[in-house]
């Protein structure tokens, strides 16, 4: 009899082990999913963080020039 409890004990085992892999499985296919929606996103963030960089360019390369004017104006009076 003990051969035979543990054999259903294997058993029980295999199918906890199967139950097991199958919740795994289903889960790395809603990781995939979650993965492919983050990249879409990250791709949409970053193409919106382009356009805005190159919408913001005219204006960040005209405040550099006032800086770099007033700088220079400044180090005329330092000196």
């Amino acid at each position: 009899m003990k051969l035979i409890d543990d054999i259903k004990q294997l058993i029980k085992q295999i199918q906890l082990m199967m139950q097991l892999l199958q919740q795994l499985t289903k889960q790395q296919q809603v990781l995939s999913q979650q993965l492919d929606h983050l990249t879409k996103v990250r791709d949409d963030i970053q193409v919106d963080v382009e356009k805005m960089n190159f919408k913001n360019k005219p204006h960040l390369d005209r405040i550099q020039k006032a800086s770099d004017h007033l700088n220079a104006e400044f180090s005329k009076y330092q000196a």
